[in-house]
């Protein structure tokens, strides 16, 4: 009867440590999202992509673009983010935005045109190529 008992109480235990491990990465998740969310960088990214990649889709080949970027250093800079701002991804057709640790926030565009980006002095640099 001792057997049976010490099985079912081993059980038991395991059922609870895995509950309150579960319990755990819950609220670590949570703090994480909460104070990501709490700073202006979830929200900068989502504009900030959005608006390079709207840009991007009213252009037209041979268009040059020169877009102030200099509250994304600062926001960045409150983060302690020293990484890649904004990133132009040509074959997946996306604008990515980081401003805090994480992997930021992408948005699509649609232009058939390439782009050739450089990112400095605080500002972003586009220009729009044929694809021919």
């Amino acid at each position: 009867m001792k057997r049976g008992w010490n099985k079912k109480a081993a059980e038991l235990l395991l059922e609870n440590v895995i509950f309150f491990i579960l319990v755990i990465l819950f609220f670590v998740a949570m703090f994480y999202f909460v104070n990501r969310a709490s700073t202006q960088a979830s929200i900068a990214e989502q504009i900030n992509a959005k608006q390079i990649a709207l840009v991007i889709d009213k252009a037209k080949p041979g268009t040059e673009i020169i877009m102030d970027v200099s509250e994304l250093y600062e926001i960045a800079k409150e983060n302690d983010f020293e990484g890649h701002l904004v990133i132009i991804d040509n074959n997946n057709k996306k604008v990515v935005v980081n401003l805090a640790s994480g992997k930021g926030y992408s948005y699509d565009f649609f232009n058939g045109a390439g782009i050739v980006w450089n990112l400095k002095d605080k500002k972003l640099y586009l220009e729009v190529v044929s694809n021919e």
